[in-house]
């Protein structure tokens, strides 16, 4: 697995100049290493999925953490659940892996599951930039793993686009 920190720098949590610089950009956070640090861990049982996956970021939304990563999609599902379930018991959290895409329609289908969306759509606005706008049925928003207004938030996060999310019906 291909993470951005040193192996060394993740176990001891002393960084070197190239560590400490990413954790001082705010690129990366505290959290980012705690959840490489369980992933090393878990390497070794899972060596076969993760040789071809790079870590790519961790966010924090309420009560659920979703950790971005860059060929998660080639594993088997169920693999994946394992994974989820190990994360969830190591770190205390909810915890869903999804693939880093900066598409927008790909990322918010893995987010928003087991809800459907109703349509995606882009808007263009007068300033000249676009907006991406998520419409998900009122009936479905149960369904939802975070409220709709932090779905927006996660999706901008992640693909650093203006995303909306709406509700309809």
């Amino acid at each position: 697995m291909k993470i951005p920190f040193c192996t060394f720098c993740v176990k001891s949590r002393m960084f070197c100049a190239k560590c400490q610089s990413l954790l001082d950009s705010g690129e990366y956070e505290e959290l980012d290493v705690d959840v490489i640090d369980k992933l090393l861990s878990m390497e070794q049982k899972y060596k076969q999925y993760l040789s071809d996956v790079s870590y790519s970021k961790s966010y924090k939304v309420r009560n659920l953490l979703l950790i971005a990563m860059v060929g998660i999609r080639g594993i088997p599902k169920s693999i994946v659940k394992q994974m989820e379930e190990e994360l969830t018991s190591e770190l205390g959290i909810n915890v869903r892996l999804v693939e880093h895409t900066t598409k927008v329609n790909e990322l918010a289908t893995q987010l928003t599951y087991p809800a459907r969306i109703y349509s995606i759509s882009m808007a263009w606005l007068p300033d000249g930039t676009n907006e991406t706008i998520i419409k998900i049925p009122r009936h479905e928003t149960g369904r939802l793993p975070f409220k709709p207004t932090e779905l927006g938030k996660v999706l901008s996060k992640l693909t650093r686009e203006n995303v909306k999310v709406e509700v309809v019906g």
